[in-house]
């Protein structure tokens, strides 16, 4: 620490400060200026052994156990899961974002998405009061992936019990496939459900909006609702406000808001389809709005340079022609099929 201290130009008790303290008896938590810091990173386990120690996997059932030490901790005032990881096993995830949305308005919960927040991940950072992510942060990833090996082999001979023909689906039939296909619905049904009630939104907006098993980056994943904001680490630790416990969302710790941002996106919008520059081509100022982060002025530079739709003299002639009046005659049920037609070509 000496040093660092040094190279950093910072007294040890500052450098310390900036590090926290490891929590007592905790696997992975650290105190930090009364902020419980608990890390979610690699893979996710339901779990701890050795290999989850030595790959810098996450054990659901440690961090759990932090969690719990950290609710209970008399000098933690606040919790921030510092997330960095792909996701994981379905097997226990729940159960402990369960217990973090329970655990609701006891003390603020703060989920930081520092890097990948995918999948099981991101069931763990929903669970939580907010999420807040770094402008390069991948967040979403929300669905289900069952992987089975084929044993090419042949060197494996399972003999299942005739009275349960569905223990081993064969995934090589048709049948198989669908059985297997079924639990992994099933599996997501219950994925997004969580998701739903822990952003307070629907199911259908779960998956319209949030990709579809697809990531967002960033501020994109802010406008989308997967994220409440743009921060950062030390942002976070210094914008918890202790003054006002009984609030479970901090005010000033975000960079950007999400209704900052589509208050921004809407005047971006504005202001391209006000220009006259637009005019002409919307499909294109729709394209450059909706695909890229190109500011206003920058997409009216682009606009300027892209040719004006103009109607063909085929359009213009169509456009010209009024749709015919075509009803039935009085004593259309009598009317042979062959008077019908040259009826209607005679309006034509």
């Amino acid at each position: 620490m000496a040093e660092i201290a040094k190279e950093s130009r910072k007294t040890p008790e500052a450098i310390a400060r900036e590090m926290g303290k490891d929590m007592k008896d905790a696997n992975a938590a650290s105190i930090r200026d009364g902020v419980a810091v608990l890390k979610v990173s690699g893979p996710l386990f339901r779990y701890a052994n050795l290999m989850t120690r030595i790959c810098g996997a996450t054990s659901y059932e440690l961090l759990a156990r932090d969690f719990n030490k950290a609710l209970q901790h008399p000098e933690v005032k606040a919790i921030l899961f510092d997330i960095d990881s792909p996701g994981g096993e379905v097997n226990g995830c729940s159960e402990l974002a369960d217990m973090i949305f329970l655990a609701r308005g006891k003390k603020p919960i703060v989920a930081y998405a520092s890097g990948a927040c995918c999948s099981g991940a991101y069931w763990i950072a929903s669970a939580c009061d907010r999420i807040l992510a770094s402008d390069t942060a991948v967040l979403g990833s929300i669905g289900v992936v069952s992987v089975f090996e084929k044993d090419d082999d042949g060197k494996t001979i399972e003999i299942v019990s005739s009275q349960s023909p569905n223990k081993r689906p064969d995934i090589n039939t048709e049948e198989g496939r669908a059985k297997i296909q079924a639990r992994v619905d099933e599996l997501a049904e219950v994925f997004i459900a969580k998701i739903a009630r822990n952003r307070g939104i629907t199911a259908v907006d779960v998956v319209k909006n949030f990709g579809a098993g697809d990531v967002a980056v960033g501020q994109y994943a802010v406008r989308n609702g997967l994220a409440d904001g743009l921060s950062s680490f030390e942002a976070i630790i210094a914008g918890f406000n202790f003054q006002q416990t009984e609030k479970i969302f901090m005010n000033d710790n975000e960079k950007t808001s999400a209704e900052d941002i589509r208050r921004t996106e809407r005047e971006r919008m504005v202001q391209v389809f006000a220009s006259e520059v637009s005019q002409g081509r919307e499909n294109t100022a729709k394209l450059l709005l909706t695909k890229t982060d190109l500011a206003a002025d920058d997409i009216l530079e682009i606009l300027a340079t892209v040719p004006t739709h103009r109607e063909s003299a085929f359009e213009q002639a169509m456009a010209a022609i009024k749709n015919p009046d075509i009803r039935p005659a009085a004593e259309a049920d009598n009317e042979p099929p062959e008077a019908v037609a040259q009826r209607i070509a005679s309006l034509i």
